[in-house]
């Protein structure tokens, strides 16, 4: 957890965030996050590596019931990276997790039919 994070870093943490108590998995996204925006890169690797990290750990928040403040920076971040075709599809899932947490049961299911359509495209 020190300022030495890289895309190797983040990608372990994209995967291992599943496997962690949504305590110990906020700590280490946030420290990730933060890590991340010291010194930002653009990288289709890391873009990809830091959305894993947010959708994994917005799946983790959900399957263990967290409530909504473990997810308000992890909101925050992925809206601020990059406009990206490689996080497209994570940024879609994103705005899925919010509508879930903020209880917007209509814009989820829109959400849900549009990620579901662009998947069976793929």
């Amino acid at each position: 957890m020190n300022e030495n994070w890289d895309w190797t870093s983040y990608h372990f943490l994209s995967q291992a965030v599943i496997f962690l108590d949504v305590d110990d998995s906020k700590q280490l996204v946030e420290a990730a996050y933060a890590a991340y925006c010291k010194h930002p890169a653009t990288d289709t690797f890391t873009l990809q590596f830091m959305a894993f990290i947010t959708i994994n750990y917005l799946n983790c928040c959900y399957h263990q019931y967290a409530n909504k403040n473990y997810t308000e920076s992890t909101f925050k971040f992925l809206q601020e990276l990059p406009v990206d075709p490689a996080i497209g599809l994570e940024k879609l899932i994103g705005k899925f997790y919010q509508a879930v947490f903020s209880g917007d049961e209509q814009k989820a299911r829109s959400l849900k039919s549009i990620i579901q359509d662009w998947v069976m495209r793929q």
